[in-house]
């Protein structure tokens, strides 16, 4: 079994943790610095989450620039590994064919366009929900083509409940009972 917090439980005080859970799961403590002190980690584990989502999700791959992986190396991860790789999954419905610097820099909240430079940082959510909804939009269809328009086997596909799917082509305007699927209804 694999315990693990941020909390020090050797300084707590007894009344925050049960002394006798303490012992019991206190084997063998190993100490994984956070993120932020491990910058030279952050490359591999982009590309490892970014492989990972890609695979998932059957994405296509995308670049990411030397650029970029300073940039995420330069930001402190207060959420430490599990906000990398949320930030990794914006990133790669951000980017189109390369993850660059602009891109890192919009994806952890900077003050950078979401696409084109002339952009202004107020246009940046309905441009980032734009992206979302094509995106989702596309991997829906993508998945109903390949599986003849049976719903079912295009939700398992995308790790959807099927109730799911239904709800997200009606909300897509997608109309998923005929070959034409994709025609807002």
């Amino acid at each position: 079994m694999v315990v693990a917090t941020h909390r020090n439980l050797e300084s707590s005080s007894k009344k925050q943790f049960r002394e006798d859970l303490y012992h019991r799961i206190q084997v063998f403590p190993l100490r994984l610095p956070p993120l932020r002190e491990r910058q030279e980690d952050i490359p591999l584990l982009t590309d490892y989450f970014a492989g990972s989502i890609t695979r998932m999700n059957d994405w296509k791959p995308r670049v990411i620039s030397a650029e970029a992986y300073s940039e995420l190396q330069r930001y402190q991860w207060p959420g430490n590994i599990r906000e990398l790789r949320n930030v990794v999954e914006r990133l790669l419905l951000l980017a189109d064919d390369e993850v660059d610097a602009p891109t890192v820099r919009a994806a952890l909240g900077g003050d950078v366009p979401f696409s084109a430079p002339e952009s202004r940082v107020t246009d940046a959510p309905a441009l980032f929900f734009d992206r979302v909804e094509r995106f989702e939009r596309d991997a829906i269809l993508t998945a109903l083509q390949q599986n003849g328009y049976k719903m079912s086997e295009a939700a398992r596909t995308l790790g959807l409940e099927r109730s799911h799917l239904y709800k997200k082509c009606q909300q897509l305007g997608i109309d998923h009972k005929t070959k034409g699927a994709g025609e807002p209804n």
